[in-house]
């Protein structure tokens, strides 16, 4: 795996290190003006701490030498002392103020993650390349010690370690430059290492990726309560488990090639400061003994030696977090910025306007999904007149929900068009393209909110309270609704709340078609949003949604094809094209694979082809 993962050619990081060092400061001068000032105060002040403790000694030693009184070393330690103490208090107040702000700023970086997420293109979320994506952003933004945090403190230590060393370096002038130089070079080769490691580390970063989205993924499906009676009835446990700890040992194998690389960097570096440190040491005893080094110079240089070795070493070690923060920032951007292609703003404005007809219709659409090696759909041509009521039927994978997606935009077709009122949707805005639809999918969703909200889809502050009461007495869930002892205002969901509510399926089918009435556009799509239900009540709440989408053009999506049959027209999908297209009674009275199907469903619902008056 190292070999095969090592061996792809890797691109390089689109942003380098300081373009994100300017884009951080920017953002944190936006967002929180005083952030940048407070990284400066603190750059200042992390050298100019170790400054005076180091001469501190210098002076004592040089008073004791001169001959001072006690009350003058008394006064000088005393004076030393307030500044150290002035210094680091304002120090630790400065991080404790910057500490809260640069936590918002993360937290607005993981709302821009979030806001991505939901507001990028339907197709991109089915795309591996923007999940693997979407997981390196959180994993640079979702935890304190994440590079949206930490970035900060590595750009303010880079500033602080610089600052020592331009100090440090003035007042080692009267050092021998050659043992500044072995400093130097011996730091540098360290630093060198360790970027080897750290190269190595984003260059194989995918691959822990995927392990790390694998294990949570498992991890979920054991927490999904949806889950849990077939994991039990099926023994799925050991499967789970040995599949969780396979990608755990994956994982792990991986951590230890990286830790490695970093263990190797580690013992450079050492090697590297025990060679500049005894020189300069051995140098300085030597200028004392030989050279007549003055006792209070001896012991200011001997720690601006050590200072400056460390000062050295700071910088090319915060250099090294900075870089390694820094990739992520570029992984964090990259998502920030992963390409859309449906127009919005700059698309052609539209509206949904009641009184308009909207015809739709797919003029020669093949469609295939990404990364596929062969069309769902091919040369799709079909029209849906206003206020026509469609159904779309088939056996499962036949295309109809591709259909769907591709009417209502959520996909550009492959080849062909999609029209609205012969114009391609391709031109309009997509976000208000959406507009015209109230939709009602098999996935729908059931949020931790309140009944009100989940019907609205909007924040309590913003929805209509009369209407979302108007809707939920027009789909006969009012009742159930009275009952709850908060109303509208019931919680949904347990797992989020224990005072939550749960309704049973058909409550939650109506508790859907009031969500569809409360958005009231002019087009309808049922996508199969009945498939839990038995035939006789998916028939009857299909019926429900014909009472009360009167003037729509609503398309209905089933494999059951007695649900739908008073829909105007029928067509029936099969392999990939529209294989039959008429009346319910037209493609009986045909024969063909339409009746042949609906004979072999009615052998197993003939109380529905009873209900339907057929038996």
């Amino acid at each position: 795996m190292e070999g095969t993962v090592s061996s792809k050619k890797k691109k390089k990081p689109k942003y380098t290190v300081w373009q994100n060092t300017v884009y951080v400061l920017r953002i944190a001068f936006e967002r929180k003006k005083y952030t940048p000032i407070v990284m400066l105060a603190q750059s200042v002040l992390i050298p100019a701490i170790p400054a005076v403790a180091m001469f501190l000694p210098m002076t004592v030693v040089a008073l004791i030498l001169g001959g001072a009184s006690m009350s003058s070393l008394v006064l000088a330690i005393a004076l030393f002392s307030i500044a150290t103490i002035f210094l680091q208090t304002a120090k630790s107040y400065l991080s404790a103020v910057s500490k809260s702000q640069r936590n918002a700023i993360r937290h607005s970086f993981i709302h821009e993650v979030l806001y991505v997420s939901l507001s990028t293109d339907y197709v991109n979320i089915e795309k591996q390349e923007f999940t693997d994506a979407q997981e390196k952003a959180y994993d640079a933004t979702g935890r304190y010690d994440s590079a949206a945090m930490q970035i900060f403190y590595a750009i303010e230590n880079v500033g602080a370690n610089a600052l020592g060393l331009i100090l440090y370096t003035v007042l080692l002038v009267q050092v021998n430059p050659l043992v500044l130089a072995l400093a130097a070079a011996t730091t540098i080769a360290g630093f060198f290492v360790r970027r080897k490691a750290n190269e190595w580390r984003h260059k194989n970063d995918k691959e822990r990726s995927g392990y790390q989205k694998r294990i949570r993924y498992v991890s979920q499906i054991g927490s999904d309560t949806s889950l849990a009676k077939d994991i039990r009835l099926f023994a799925m446990y050991d499967w789970l488990r040995d599949t969780y700890e396979t990608f755990t040992k994956m994982a792990y194998n991986w951590t230890k090639r990286m830790e490695k690389r970093q263990y190797i960097a580690d013992v450079v570096d050492c090697t590297a400061t025990l060679l500049r440190e005894g020189a300069a040491y051995a140098y300085l005893i030597w200028l004392v003994l030989f050279n007549n080094l003055p006792v209070e110079e001896f012991v200011l240089l001997f720690a601006a030696i050590g200072g400056f070795s460390g000062w050295i070493l700071g910088i090319l070690n915060e250099y090294t977090s900075l870089q390694r923060h820094s990739l992520d920032y570029c992984r964090m951007r990259e998502f920030y910025e992963f390409p859309n292609e449906f127009k919005r703003e700059e698309g052609e404005p539209i509206t949904a306007e009641f009184e308009k007809p909207y015809t739709l219709e797919m003029r020669n659409v093949s469609f295939r999904y990404p990364g596929a090696d062969e069309d769902t759909l091919k040369n799709i041509n079909l029209t849906i007149k206003a206020g026509e009521k469609l159904a779309v039927v088939g056996l499962n994978g036949a295309g109809k929900t591709t259909i769907v997606k591709l009417l209502c935009g959520f996909y550009d077709p492959t080849e062909g068009e999609v029209l609205l009122n012969d114009q391609d949707i391709r031109i309009y805005n997509r976000e208000q393209y959406y507009t015209l639809f109230m939709a009602v999918f098999q996935d729908f969703s059931i949020l931790p909110f309140t009944i009100a909200e989940n019907v609205a889809q909007q924040a309590r502050e913003e929805l209509d309270v009369e209407r979302v009461r108007y809707c939920i007495e027009t789909a006969n869930i009012a009742k159930k609704v009275d009952s709850l002892p908060g109303g509208m205002n019931s919680l949904l969901l347990k797992q989020f709340n224990d005072e939550a509510v749960e309704l049973s399926g058909g409550e939650t089918q109506r508790l859907m078609l009031a969500r569809a009435l409360y958005k009231d556009a002019p087009v309808l799509i049922l996508d199969e949003p009945t498939a839990a239900l038995d035939p006789i009540a998916e028939s009857n709440l299909y019926s429900r949604y014909n009472e009360l989408s009167a003037g729509k053009t609503s398309i209905y999506i089933s494999h059951r094809l007695a649900s739908t049959r008073f829909c105007d027209r029928v067509i029936l999908i099969d392999e990939k094209v529209i294989a039959e297209s008429g009346t319910h009674d037209e493609l009986l009275e045909a024969g063909n694979k339409y009746a042949e199907l609906f004979e072999l469903q009615s052998k197993y619902y003939q109380e529905e082809v009873v209900l339907n008056g057929n038996g």
